[in-house]
């Protein structure tokens, strides 16, 4: 599907999902949902341009919203864009990747069966401009409320992310979008994930596939997302698609094929063995600088995971 696995290129997609990590752990300036970022965390030559913030699900539980990745925009090419997912931290978030319900993915028709936290968690992705002409605005806003936003009070992500991009033009081409004077500038989107973050920006490749010109996908140790049919309807979308794995990897494994659960994978795999590499145990096998080190020799594995 698409281009063959270019090493050096999903390096760069997965120092974006690092600094979504290191802005999340790390102490940052601003506010726990909207940290910034520190020199290196968006790799050159993008720049920050809104923060993403999702609620966890278990069962009828949902946790208050939290910081799980952003948007980056080229800053010559400006309409080239990454969104970068953080994956699963927190006993909710692995709780999340189990799960293994499937239910009907509603935002897109005959797009088969997903899992049930994820499209649960999906619902509540949300933007939160940060940069460009729409910084000084949302600067100016108080610290948005505790608790999180109800799902059917805001825009569906995709919609969200296109007012965003909207915002980003110049004053001229704002215009001419608010008057319905033509189409919208056409957006170059690459996504990346990593474990829960990975099976979201699946969910949002396949229900956004129209809405921008999504090139590349390329995700790291992604669980299953959906059904037979969703992989399939996945399958058949024009765009290159790299399912980084480590085979001794456990969340690629969940949620569990079983007879009433028929989860598949969606292509394209790309796998590896950290046998011999990490430590023995699940911690280092899932660990974002495994992914990196089979990439990339010259990036180190974490020190706690060193044989």
């Amino acid at each position: 599907m698409g281009r063959p696995l270019d090493k050096q290129e999903a390096v760069l997609y997965g120092k974006f999902v690092n600094g979504a990590y290191a802005m999340f752990k790390g102490p940052r300036k601003g506010t726990p949902l909207q940290p910034e970022p520190d020199p290196g965390d968006i790799p050159e030559p993008y720049e920050l341009v809104a923060w993403v913030q999702m609620s966890d699900y278990f069962f009828w539980w949902r946790e208050e919203p939290k910081f799980y990745g952003f948007i980056a925009r080229h800053r010559e090419q400006k309409h080239n864009f990454v969104l970068a997912l953080r994956g699963t931290e927190g006993w909710v978030e692995w709780l999340d990747d189990f799960m293994a319900r499937l239910v009907r993915f509603k935002q897109v028709p005959n797009a088969g069966r997903v899992e049930n936290g994820f499209e649960a968690i999906y619902s509540t992705l949300k933007v939160v401009h940060g940069y460009g002409p729409a910084r000084e605005e949302t600067s100016a806003k108080a610290a948005p409320p505790p608790g999180p936003t109800p799902p059917q009070a805001q825009k569906p992500f995709g919609e969200q992310l296109e007012d965003l991009a909207d915002s980003l033009e110049e004053p001229a081409v704002q215009e001419q979008i608010r008057m319905a004077k033509g189409p919208r500038p056409r957006r170059s989107f690459v996504v990346t994930g990593h474990s829960l973050g990975s099976a979201l920006a699946t969910l949002f490749v396949i229900r956004n596939k129209d809405r921008f010109d999504i090139t590349t996908i390329c995700t790291f140790a992604s669980p299953r997302v959906g059904d037979t049919q969703f992989a399939q309807q996945f399958n058949q979308l024009p765009l290159t698609s790299w399912r980084i794995v480590n085979t001794q990897d456990i969340v690629p494994k969940l949620p569990l094929r079983l007879p009433f659960f028929d989860y598949q994978h969606v292509v394209t795999p790309y796998e590896f063995s950290s046998a011999g590499v990490v430590k023995w145990g699940p911690a280092c096998w899932h660990s974002m600088s495994t992914y990196l080190h089979w990439l990339d020799q010259n990036i180190g594995v974490d020190p706690e995971c060193k044989p």
